[in-house]
C-alpha cells in the first residue's frame, strides 16, 4: 500500500483511493502513532499544494533518507552498487528558492487567484505566501495577489518570478491572452509600480516580448551570468557556489567539454582550469546567454556552440578530452548520446543529475563501457521535497 505523508513505522487511519497494477493507493486520514522523525509542517497548504512532499519529516531525517533513496535507485535500476558514503551538501530549510512558476486562475468563489496545482492535478490551490520562496519573492507574491493586481492579471495563465542573487531585482514572466497594446501597457505598469521588477517578458506562450532590462544578472562566486527570460538557471539561492566548485572539481588540463551547458554556470569556472573549453547548448535563448557570458568572462578559450549535444558529438573530432561535464534535463543523457560521447574516449566524466532513475540508467551503461565510478555526492537543492540533485564523477578504467 502506498500512502503519502505517512512515515515508516507509523500507525495511521487511511482511505483507499485507487488500486493500480495491484498496488493500493490511499490517503491518510489521521496519524494514530507518530514517528519520532515526524515534524509539524510549517506551511498551511502542505498536503494540498503539490509543491512539497516532505514537510512532515524533520530536516535531519530528510538529509539521511534522500541519499539512501539515491543509493537504492542506482542499485535497483542501474545495477550500480555504490557502497561508499554519499556526502550531502545541505541547504537552509526555508526561503531557498529564487524562482517560482505560479498558476493563475479562479478561486472557488470565482475571484482571480494565484497559486500552485494540487498534487497530480490541475486544480489550483490559491496561496498567500510560500515558505520555500525567497523573502523578496514572497513580498512580490503578496503584491500580485492584492485586488488591483489580481484584476490586472485576469487574462494571465502563468506567472513566473525569478530573483537575482541578492534577492533584490526580479524578472517577471507573464503568459496569457493579451493584444499587443494591452500586453505593452501591462508590462510598463509592472515596471513602474512593482518594487524590484526590472524585466517583464509577456506573451501567449513561447513567443514573448521583453520590456525593461533584457536580462537578469546573477552572480555566483567570482562570476556574473546573464540570464534571459526562458533560459534555464538553477533556482537554489544558497548552494550554487558550493555546487559549482563540486562539479568543476580540481581537475586541470588541455580540453574540457561541457554538454547541456545552459547559460554557462560551469563553463566560466572551467575556463580558469583548462586551456580550452567547448560549451554546447541547444536552447536558443540560453545559447545566446552562454555566448555573451563567455565573451564577458574571457572569450578567448571558450567556444560556445549553439546546437544539440547529439549534433555536436556526431561531428566532433576532439579525441580524449581531459574532462566532460554534462548536466542533462530530467530525461538524462541517454544511451544513444553516451555512445557517441564515448567514441571520444574522455578521460573523466562529471555527470550532474536531477533524476535518480535516469542517472541510474546512464551510470549503469557507462560502467559497462569501461568507466569507474569514483564519487557520488548529493546537493539538497530542494528541502521539503522529494527532488534529488546529485553529482557522479567517473574516470576511464581501460
Amino acid at each position: 500500500m502506498l500512502v503519502p505523508r505517512v512515515l515508516p513505522g507509523e500507525r495511521a487511519e487511511v482511505e483507499e483511493v485507487r488500486t493500480q497494477k495491484g498496488v493500493v493507493h490511499a490517503r491518510p486520514l489521521r496519524i494514530i502513532e507518530p514517528s519520532r522523525e515526524r515534524a509539524e509542517p510549517l506551511c498551511p497548504y502542505f498536503g494540498r499544494c503539490g509543491g512539497c512532499q516532505y514537510q512532515h519529516l524533520t530536516l535531519a531525517s530528510q538529509l539521511t533518507t534522500k541519499p539512501e533513496i539515491l543509493r537504492e535507485t542506482l542499485r535497483r535500476l542501474g545495477k550500480v552498487n555504490w557502497e561508499a558514503p554519499i556526502p550531502v551538501h545541505a541547504s537552509p530549510a526555508w526561503n531557498y528558492r529564487n524562482q517560482a512558476q505560479l498558476k493563475a486562475g479562479k478561486s472557488e468563489d470565482g475571484s482571480p487567484a494565484l497559486g500552485f496545482f494540487a498534487a497530480e492535478s490541475n486544480r489550483l490551490i490559491p496561496i498567500d505566501s510560500c515558505p520555500i520562496l525567497s523573502p523578496g519573492l514572497n513580498v512580490l507574491l503578496a503584491e500580485l495577489r492584492s485586488q488591483p493586481w489580481a484584476e490586472a492579471l485576469g487574462n494571465c495563465r502563468e506567472v513566473e518570478l525569478q530573483a537575482d542573487d541578492r534577492d533584490e531585482k526580479v524578472m517577471l514572466t507573464l503568459r496569457g491572452g493579451w493584444k499587443a497594446q494591452e500586453a505593452a501597457a501591462l508590462a510598463q505598469r509592472c515596471l513602474a509600480e512593482l518594487a524590484g521588477v526590472v524585466t517583464v517578458a509577456i506573451g501567449p506562450g513561447a513567443s514573448l516580448h521583453v520590456f525593461g532590462e533584457p536580462y537578469l544578472n546573477y552572480r555566483v562566486g567570482d562570476w556574473t551570468y546573464q540570464v534571459s527570460p526562458t533560459a534555464f538557471f538553477q533556482s537554489q539561492r544558497f548552494l550554487l557556489p558550493e555546487f559549482v566548485a563540486g562539479v568543476v572539481g580540481e581537475e586541470t588540463g588541455a580540453v574540457a567539454i561541457e554538454l547541456f551547458a545552459g547559460v554557462g554556470l560551469f563553463t566560466l569556472p572551467l575556463a580558469r582550469r583548462f586551456e580550452q573549453v567547448i560549451a554546447v547548448e541547444s536552447h536558443p535563448q540560453a545559447a545566446v546567454d552562454l555566448a555573451a557570458n563567455a565573451r564577458a568572462a574571457t572569450g578567448r578559450n571558450i567556444r560556445a556552440i549553439a546546437e544539440t549535444a547529439d549534433d555536436f558529438l556526431r561531428r566532433c573530432a576532439q579525441a580524449e578530452p581531459d574532462l566532460v561535464v554534462m548536466d542533462p534535463p530530467r530525461v538524462g543523457a541517454g544511451v544513444a548520446t553516451l555512445k557517441m560521447l564515448l567514441a571520444l574516449k574522455p578521460k573523466r566524466l562529471h555527470y550532474v543529475s536531477c533524476s535518480p532513475p535516469t542517472l541510474a540508467r546512464d551510470l549503469g551503461f557507462l560502467l559497462q563501457q569501461g568507466y569507474r565510478l569514483d564519487a557520488v555526492e548529493m546537493f539538497d537543492f530542494f528541502p521539503q521535497t522529494y527532488h534529488i540533485e546529485s553529482l557522479a564523477r567517473l574516470s576511464r578504467s581501460r
